[in-house]
């Protein structure tokens, strides 16, 4: 059976007469003589001096081994061989004088030492006595000022390598997560966007108006999936600072046209108004920048009363074409406007009645943003809100 009673890293002077006083106390409370307090203190730091000298790594351990009847006191000291520093031996002689039992082994550039003396049997020694001595080092033995610091050290050192471990398995889970949102959304893409295809072409064909309220149904819904299938695309993509763009000059009030009837079809109760104002030739990607108008309008519908009014409308101003897009909603206060544009975040009360990510303002700004341009937004509560794309001209 072994009980250990202490351990004392080795690395310096300071730790050589830490782990010597601690050695005599333990051989002091286990009852035996001066003498062999000191031979066993001394023989301790002996060995640890070389340990400073030649060797890193360096660790005491000081137990109580039990044998039937018998009492031990060990001293097992550990260390991590360093080359060309020449062998301990010579640096060992003196301590292996200094008691019964000296075995030193090393394998794998592992070096372990023992030193071990019995305790008389009139010192009395028994498993209390053991567990008391155990106690006094855990809980009752005074701290030196550099042992109190040494303490912190180590505290803070297990604690810095638990906190980086779990930052490596986070990231690990962010990786797995990114790779899964990546693929997943890659591959719902293309079936959606021919869906969508084809329920433009059933909406331009000579059918029922039953039928045509029908599809314009399954529109609005394809929209909607395909608008989280890009966010869970595009929170992949910003996680990894990977955002692909086709750029390409346009005449933005002719784009506008292309997307005009989507747009409605994206809000069938609301009344959605486009006023567009002088055109202009922007450099953009078409399938982002609707990305962002689907959205900042879809967000204006889920805000606001049915059958309230949204109005996009453009202007001119200096070297930028500005988009306006207000609504008649329920506005946001100034705490909720310093938040808007965050990951994830969710106006108070909405995220029971509204559906949705909390990503879509986040990547919404990070679109604009990779197009030389910003995102803005004005509102009080009650008031409605107005965000403002701002794009440069080309």
């Amino acid at each position: 059976m072994m009980t250990q009673l202490l351990q004392v890293s080795v690395e310096n002077e300071l730790d050589l007469t830490l782990a010597y006083k601690k050695s005599i106390k333990a051989a002091e409370l286990l009852g035996l003589s001066l003498s062999t307090q000191t031979a066993f203190a001394t023989a301790v730091s002996e060995v640890c001096r070389e340990i400073i000298d030649k060797t890193h790594d360096g660790l005491v351990i000081v137990q109580v081994h039990t044998e039937k009847d018998r009492f031990f006191l060990v001293a097992e000291i550990m260390y991590t061989e360093v080359p060309d520093t020449g062998s301990l031996q010579e640096g060992l002689l003196y301590a292996q004088k200094l008691v019964p039992v000296f075995e030193h082994r090393v394998s794998g550039g592992k070096g372990n030492i023992m030193l071990k003396l019995s305790v008389p049997r009139a010192s009395k020694p028994s498993l209390t006595k053991v567990s008391d001595i155990k106690r006094y080092f855990d809980h009752v033995e005074p701290i030196s000022p550099y042992e109190e610091v040494r303490k912190r050290n180590m505290e803070l050192f297990q604690i810095n390598e638990q906190s980086s471990l779990a930052l490596k398995h986070a990231e690990y889970l962010i990786e797995r997560k990114n790779e899964f949102l990546s693929i997943a959304s890659h591959e719902l893409k293309t079936p959606l966007t021919i869906l969508r295809a084809f329920t433009q072409l059933a909406l331009r064909a000579d059918c029922s108006p039953e039928v045509l309220v029908h599809l314009k149904k399954v529109d609005v819904q394809a929209v909607k999936v395909q608008t989280m299938i890009l966010q869970l695309f595009d929170i992949a993509r910003t996680e990894n600072n990977r955002s692909d763009y086709l750029l390409e000059v346009v005449d933005f009030n002719g784009y506008m046209e292309e997307i005009s009837d989507l747009l409605h079809h994206l809000v069938p109760n609301h009344q959605l108004l486009i006023e567009l104002g002088t055109s202009a030739l922007v450099n953009l990607d078409k399938l982002r920048i609707e990305q962002v108008i689907n959205n900042i309008i879809g967000n204006a519908a889920k805000y606001s009363s049915s059958g309230s009014t949204i109005t996009l409308s453009t202007s001119i101003v200096g070297q930028h074409l500005v988009i306006a897009i207000k609504d008649q909603g329920m506005g946001m206060n100034a705490a909720e406007l310093d938040k808007i544009f965050e990951k994830f975040y969710r106006v108070d009360g909405s995220s029971k009645s509204v559906n949705g990510l909390g990503m879509g303002l986040y990547i919404s700004a990070r679109i604009i943003a990779d197009h030389d341009g910003s995102l803005s937004v004005e509102s009080e509560p009650n008031q409605g809100s107005v965000f403002y794309i701002k794009l440069k001209t080309s």
